[in-house]
């Protein structure tokens, strides 16, 4: 608006002129009868020629060096004066021609310096004047409007600052909000915030983000009560053990097996109680490997069906068959071939072995054990002729530190079937466990190539 202003008023003299210009009416019809008339005048006889142009409705001024001299002198002859004072003239030449909205005919007469002009105008300067006035009217116009569009962009701007400020800075202040409540310990307050679709999906991100930190520390609380309870039990389960072999020991050394076949029996139950603290131990030293990532894999391709074939055939020659039976299947033909770490898989059949003796509560405990194939896999089915488990607790038999047996009347740590799940998920596969007619554990092995090549 400024430069505008600036424009106008710098050119506006060359701006009038061209307005005035622009409005000039076309030559008076009668002007070129004046002109015939100013050509045939003597400037002696001038009265004459005076009274004829007034019946043409012309008016006659005389000018000398930018003077009037004669004729009429108002002052709108006074303004022509100051045009001929600038114009060059020629002698003896009549002129017709427009200005200041006037038809003008004029004649130079160089012997007397003078110059007659005759005028015919119905509003003399009243054009020029109203077109003055438009001018300046025009600037008026332009400066308000000025004025009214910086008042209009003030009033916008605030009215979309506060917006802003609504839009922007309320969910902001509930963020800061939300981390002051995680800050303390809060995670359970939401923010609740309505409006613009972008804050509310960072709103609600930010509920997500604390919902996950929350159900996170009831997780971290969760394990480590159970890692507690884990801790105590175990510390419970060593006792026993290491009561038997102290009392056993002990009786061996004060006499009280007094014959061979006493301190046999003797030495044989201590002995039996180290295997189980043994297996105790191993446990804990498997689950402390497993957490800090550091037990190891060696992989290598055979026949899992024929594996399985012979951990049985090792089992029934120890074991007493009034209180464990096998029973394997598979078919003839099958070549069950995948990759597997023979140390990590017979651990897990002896967590299962050991699972089905503690929990199967039934004698003699019968294992049946088929190995079957489908197109993308290699099956391993464990069944015990047990009572099963709740299906309440069925899904969670696999995470750590959990024991169906709450009451902890079974001695047990509750990380066997937790380390079978993870050397499964190790090896590619998975582990599954249903009731049927007892205890179902499914062990899935991929037959293609797996993950774990890099330990051979």
């Amino acid at each position: 608006m400024l430069i505008i202003l600036g424009v106008l008023v710098l050119f506006e003299d060359s701006l009038e002129r061209q307005l005035h210009s622009i409005s000039q009416n076309q030559v008076d019809s009668n002007a070129w009868k004046v002109a015939q008339l100013i050509e045939e005048t003597d400037p002696a006889k001038t009265q004459e020629f005076i009274k004829e142009a007034e019946n043409l409705k012309y008016r006659t001024a005389l000018f000398r060096n930018g003077r009037v001299v004669g004729g009429a002198d108002d002052e709108h002859m006074e303004d022509l004066a100051e045009f001929f004072q600038s114009e060059e003239y020629h002698d003896g030449q009549t002129e017709v021609f427009t200005f200041l909205n006037a038809t003008i005919v004029g004649k130079y007469f160089a012997n007397e310096e003078i110059y007659i002009a005759e005028v015919h105008s119905a509003d003399w300067g009243g054009k020029a004047l109203s077109l003055n006035s438009a001018f300046y009217m025009f600037l008026g116009v332009v400066f308000l409007a000025g004025i009214a569009a910086i008042a209009v962009l003030l009033l916008l701007a605030s009215f979309f600052t506060r917006r802003m400020n609504r839009v922007v800075m309320e969910p902001l202040e509930q963020l800061v909000e939300g981390a002051e409540w995680i800050k303390s310990g809060n995670l359970k307050e939401n923010i609740r915030y309505q409006g613009e679709a972008e804050f509310e999906h960072v709103c609600e991100t930010f509920n997500e983000m604390q919902h996950t930190i929350l159900e996170d520390q009831r997780q971290r609380e969760k394990t480590e009560k159970a890692r507690t309870d884990m801790i105590t039990g175990i510390s419970h389960d060593l006792r026993t053990p290491l009561t038997s072999i102290r009392g056993y020991i002990k009786g061996v050394l004060d006499g009280v097996a007094d014959t061979e076949e006493k301190r046999k029996r003797y030495l044989e139950t201590a002995y039996e109680s180290t295997e189980e603290m043994n297996q105790l131990l191993r446990k804990l030293f498997d689950f402390s490997r497993m957490e800090s990532g550091q037990m190891p894999f060696h992989m290598i391709k055979a026949d899992l069906a024929e594996y399985a074939a012979s951990y049985v055939a090792q089992k029934e020659v120890t074991a007493d068959p009034r209180k464990l039976k096998f029973h394997f299947h598979k078919k003839e033909e099958l070549i069950a071939e995948v990759r597997f770490d023979i140390e990590q898989v017979r651990r897990i059949l002896d967590n299962l072995l050991e699972n089905s003796m503690k929990y199967a509560m039934v004698e003699p405990v019968e294992i049946d054990i088929t190995v079957a194939e489908t197109e993308s896999e290699i099956k391993l089915e464990w069944k015990d002729n047990g009572n099963g488990v709740p299906e309440e607790k069925l899904g969670r038999i696999f995470e750590r530190f959990y024991r169906c047996d709450e009451s902890r009347q079974k001695k047990g740590s509750g990380v066997g079937l937790y380390v079978t799940d993870y050397i499964m998920k190790q090896h590619g596969g998975s582990a599954k466990a249903e009731n049927e007619d007892g205890l179902k554990i499914i062990l899935t092995f991929p037959k293609g190539e797996n993950d774990m090549t890099a330990g051979e």
